[in-house]
């Protein structure tokens, strides 16, 4: 089953103001980083705070992701470090190839059996950001169980490919995400255009929607404030609740397989998709529900 993460707000593991804030209880989930966010002379310092970052995070009940470094030496670190109870998954960064993915795997179900987690416990959530990494995206989804969730690194696959991280160039990437998630049953994640300005929350708002209309469930974050915005955007609105409901119950009094409701031709994928929108509200209600109970 793919996760509820409508947000997932970074934060740098080592930080610990900002690991034990307040401000972070309202995303799905957290993500202790150690990579871009931790300078190389304070690796070994965040690492060593997970323990403590985990165990306040998990107090709100929001899922505990930490993003390992990809390169030789830090990556097999990092993942005997994060992979522990409360950890829900790993984000994996510059992913380029799925014989990289089995080789992650390897290394986390090592950790898995040293640290006596149950053997697939540890989940995937795969970061593209390079050409490469683009082109090789359906193999890299097949090629663990343990994947989840896909996103593309807007700003490091615009820089890869020479154009500019805009709405316009990063379209047809996210598309391509979009259709490799849906063939491959992972959650894609991430915003259409620019995320990284944090004082213009309307604009911010506006690109979380369009996000939405092209596939996307959910975004990372790099602030507090964004949080509200993506947890309102990538849930079923009210409307769409009530509309959903009337298409089911309406296709349970007509017993066929396509029925008129409203001047509109009602068949089996609008059924379906109506029924989607319906779970997908359930399963936001009960994480919302469990974490009241933290």
């Amino acid at each position: 089953m793919t996760p509820v993460w409508r947000s997932l707000l970074y934060v740098p593991a080592h930080q610990e103001k900002h690991v034990g804030s307040a401000r972070v209880r309202e995303a799905d989930a957290v993500i202790l980083d150690l990579e871009d966010a931790v300078p190389p002379e304070l690796k070994a310092t965040a690492r060593a705070a997970l323990g403590a970052g985990i165990k306040a995070v998990g107090r709100w009940g929001a899922d505990v992701l930490v993003r390992v470094n990809a390169e030789a030496g830090l990556i097999e670190e990092d993942v005997r470090a994060a992979v522990r109870p409360g950890v829900c998954a790993l984000v994996l960064p510059k992913i380029e190839s799925a014989e990289e993915i089995r080789r992650i795997d390897r290394l986390v179900q090592a950790a898995e059996t040293e640290a006596r987690i149950a053997p697939g416990a540890t989940r995937l959530l795969v970061l593209i950001e390079s050409a490469k990494g683009l082109l090789a995206l359906p193999s890299i989804l097949e090629s663990s169980a343990r994947i989840v969730a896909v996103n593309l690194g807007n700003e490091d696959l615009a820089r890869d490919l020479g154009v500019e991280p805009s709405e316009e160039t990063l379209r047809l990437p996210r598309q391509q995400m979009v259709i490799a998630a849906a063939a491959n049953g992972v959650a894609p994640l991430g915003l259409v255009g620019q995320a990284t300005r944090f004082d213009d929350l309307d604009g911010y708002r506006e690109v979380a929607i369009r996000s939405r209309r092209l596939g996307h469930v959910g975004a990372a974050c790099i602030h507090p404030s964004q949080i509200a915005v993506l947890n309102t955007v990538f849930a079923p609105s009210d409307a769409e609740v009530s509309e959903a409901l009337t298409i089911v119950d309406a296709a349970r009094m007509a017993g066929v397989g396509a029925f008129a409701l409203n001047g509109r031709m009602i068949d089996k994928p609008i059924l379906s998709r109506a029924q989607a929108l319906l779970e997908r509200r359930r399963m936001i209600e009960r994480k919302i529900e469990a974490r009241g109970n933290n």
